[in-house]
């Protein structure tokens, strides 16, 4: 049977880590909107933990610098509390000696 307490813990975690989600979400929109009443284009470049957001107006343009892409990190965060909660509930039947 599944205990309690660690299932506890581990909805708690998500559900923090959804809302820093939807935090760092809010602020990427935010920021691209930004750019929006200044009459910019902005393109964001992602790669795997990192992004690069420049921005364009007419002749102007505002390269990006590379940058830590948090989105990325706190999905990392879920996948990893998750697969370690699931690996935690198989380790009894892993180590249980063969009937």
């Amino acid at each position: 049977m599944v205990k309690l307490l660690p299932l506890l813990e581990v909805l708690v975690a998500n559900l923090a880590l959804i809302a820093l989600f939807s935090w760092i979400t809010g602020d990427y929109d935010f920021r691209t909107s930004y750019w929006t009443t200044e009459a910019f284009t902005s393109a964001t470049a992602r790669y795997p933990l990192f992004l690069i957001t420049s921005a364009m107006k007419g002749s102007t343009s505002i390269p990006g610098l590379l940058t830590l892409d948090w989105q990325q990190v706190v999905v990392l965060l879920l996948v990893v509390t998750d697969a370690v909660y699931a690996w935690s509930l198989l380790g009894p039947r892993r180590r249980a000696p063969p009937a």
